[in-house]
């Protein structure tokens, strides 16, 4: 007599059976419309450019914060000492 604590449940089996197959669909490559040579260029010239904008923005403002920021705290514990 098998006896256990836990429920083990059986596993689950899959059965799919296509209902369309076409033998010698998988062997001829499929052509494509674009030139994936060509779009991985345009693609990597249009993140660059992005790239670019966003370095030049961010950067200069975020550095201008801080840096008006510890001047500010400087000139607030020197004010405050003296």
């Amino acid at each position: 007599m098998n006896f256990t604590f836990f429920h083990r449940p059986e596993s689950r089996k899959y059965n799919y059976i296509p209902q369309f197959y076409v033998k010698d669909e998988d062997k001829v490559p499929k052509r494509s419309s674009y030139d994936s040579e060509e779009f991985a260029e345009r693609l990597h010239r249009t993140w660059s450019k992005k790239r670019q904008v966003q370095k030049k923005n961010s950067g200069n403002i975020k550095s201008i914060v801080w840096i008006a920021f510890i001047l500010f705290l400087l000139i607030y514990i020197l004010y405050k000492l003296f």
